[in-house]
């Protein structure tokens, strides 16, 4: 019998408050073990889909499903379980400043799976360890780097074993070394336990190391590329379009 998938969108459209449709008819699937890339202008599509896939935002039409069923299906206690299963790390997302890197990160297995505190530092030391975070474990946000910062925010939602692992711009925070690292712990772990992966608003060169799919916005619409199928250029000439409309709105004004 196949599984239902990770996340489903159908003709999924969200409207601003002035009514102007930023997007319409999103449709795709995402399959244990896959990483789908989203590829927009403005970034904002990618950012407000994201919100809507991790339960934040509810879409202006259409249907969201996490492993086959909807929000209006699950009962309360239900819907937040799912949220238990959803990694989410937006540009935004940040640390504790007044808490150990060690605390940070083993929050999630203190809150969202219940394990003693002594506990949860034991089974976070081998990603510490992998993250080059060991050693820095008893320090607070503001005494690593950027790098590390952002790696130890990625490290928080690993340690839950999401099913389903949200991302906004991976390859913009990370230096090569640590953008690779972070790269070969997340298809490992889709590997070992069949975790999916979104990723929003990397760029195009290297969108064949990140996804399996391509899920490209135009105008509001969205064009889909197995990995293999898809060119930098196509996104490429996406932009070009939109800096000249840009263009001829600033003119006009």
């Amino acid at each position: 019998m196949m599984r239902p998938p990770l996340l489903e969108c159908k003709d999924v459209e969200y409207c601003e408050e002035d009514d102007t449709c930023l997007f319409q008819e999103v449709t795709f699937r995402l399959e244990a073990g896959q990483r789908g890339v989203m590829l927009a202008e403005p970034h904002r599509c990618a950012t407000i889909l994201l919100k809507i896939c991790s339960t934040i935002l509810p879409p202006s039409s259409g249907d969201v499903s996490w492993f086959g069923r909807s929000k209006e299906q699950m009962k309360k206690r239900e819907f937040y379980q799912l949220r238990r299963q959803i990694g989410y790390v937006h540009r935004e997302t940040s640390l504790i400043s007044n808490m150990t890197i060690l605390d940070n990160i083993s929050l999630g297995l203190q809150y969202h799976e219940e394990v003693v505190r002594e506990q949860a530092y034991e089974d976070i030391k081998e990603l510490l360890e992998q993250f080059e975070l060991y050693d820095h474990r008893f320090l607070r946000p503001a005494e690593l780097s950027f790098e590390q910062r952002r790696l130890a925010v990625y490290a928080r939602e690993l340690v839950k074993k999401p099913k389903l692992f949200l991302l906004e711009h991976p390859s913009l925070d990370l230096g090569e070394r640590v953008y690779g690292l972070l790269l070969d712990v997340f298809k490992s772990c889709s590997i070992e336990y069949g975790c999916g992966f979104l990723v929003a608003s990397v760029v195009p060169e290297v969108v064949s190391r990140w996804g399996d799919w391509v899920l490209v916005f135009d105008e509001g619409r969205t064009k889909h590329f197995e990995v293999d199928k898809f060119d930098p250029s196509i996104y490429r000439e996406v932009m070009r379009r939109r800096g000249a409309h840009l263009a001829r709105e600033w003119r006009s004004e």
